[in-house]
């Protein structure tokens, strides 16, 4: 299973990112169950993204569950996972969204994202994304990538 989180380039510490993923993958376990996760964090440059005609601090945070999964489970889930999300950042309801889409919609969405992309720059991309990801889970423990890199 996989997530993408992004948030915005100095909003959340290293610090609190790591807390952040412990508080994800524990709620994962306890709602969804044992699947591997796979998180990708997702940074945006500083005043490149606006909310509210504001320079955005929001966070969205998207999870992938089992096609199917039960309605009342998947909103407990969500609401707890914003609950202890704004507890470690601080951050205002209307600076979070958090979604748990059935498997075969991420993967759909997922999909789609890189029909824009040629052969080549599918293969361009995934490998620096990968490589950016994978080099920051060495150094910092968290896979972080940022937009437009």
């Amino acid at each position: 299973m996989r997530s993408i989180i992004a948030i915005q380039e100095g909003q959340i510490s290293l610090e609190q990112i790591k807390e952040l993923e412990a508080v994800v993958r524990r709620n994962y376990a306890q709602f969804i169950g044992p699947e591997k996760l796979t998180i990708i964090w997702n940074i945006a440059a500083k005043q490149h993204t606006i909310t509210d005609r504001r320079w955005s601090r929001s966070s969205t945070v998207t999870l992938e569950v089992p096609d199917g999964f039960d309605k009342e489970t998947r909103e407990r889930f969500l609401t707890t996972l914003e609950g202890e999300w704004r507890q470690v950042t601080g951050q205002h309801p209307d600076q979070l969204s958090v979604g748990a889409f059935d498997q075969s919609r991420y993967s759909a969405i997922l999909k789609a994202n890189l029909t824009r992309f040629s052969t080549y720059g599918k293969i361009s991309y995934l490998t620096k994304l990968l490589t950016r990801a994978f080099l920051s889970r060495m150094r910092h423990g968290v896979m972080i990538t940022q937009f437009n890199q």
